[in-house]
C-alpha cells in the first residue's frame, strides 16, 4: 500500500508528515491487500486569515476496481485529516461489502435443491 501526502502550498515537516502518513495507515490497514495506493491531498483554503480551512481530500485506489474519496475541514491539519480517514475507511468498507454481496448474490442457488 503506498502512500501520498501532497500539499498545495508549501512542504509539511517531516514529523507532521510522518504523523499524517501513519494516521492514513491506521485507518485503512484492515484493506491493506485490497488498496493499490492511497493519495492524501492538504491545502489551506483561506490562506493566513485562519479559521476552520485545512482541508484534507484522500484518494484510495482499489486493486480490484476504481477508486474512493472522502475529505474533511478543520481548523487543525491533523484533525482534518483524521476526519477524512474515517470517512474514506467507511465508504472502502462499503463498497468491499457491496461488492462482496453481488458476488455471493450470483453465486446462490435461485431455487432450493438447484446445485451451482
Amino acid at each position: 500500500m503506498h502512500v501520498e501526502i501532497r500539499t498545495r502550498h508549501g512542504k509539511l515537516g517531516r514529523r507532521l508528515e510522518t504523523q499524517l502518513e501513519r494516521r492514513l495507515r491506521f485507518a485503512l490497514a484492515r484493506f491493506g491487500g485490497r488498496i493499490r495506493r492511497i493519495s492524501a491531498f492538504l491545502e489551506d483554503i483561506n490562506g493566513p486569515r485562519g479559521g476552520e480551512d485545512q482541508r484534507c481530500r484522500i484518494e484510495v485506489s482499489l486493486v480490484s476496481s476504481g477508486s474512493i474519496m472522502a475529505e474533511a475541514t478543520d481548523a487543525e491539519v491533523a484533525s482534518a485529516v483524521g476526519r477524512a480517514a474515517e470517512r474514506v475507511a467507511r465508504r472502502v468498507r462499503d463498497a468491499l461489502d457491496r461488492k462482496r454481496t453481488l458476488r455471493t448474490r450470483t453465486n446462490s442457488p435461485s431455487r432450493p435443491g438447484d446445485v451451482v
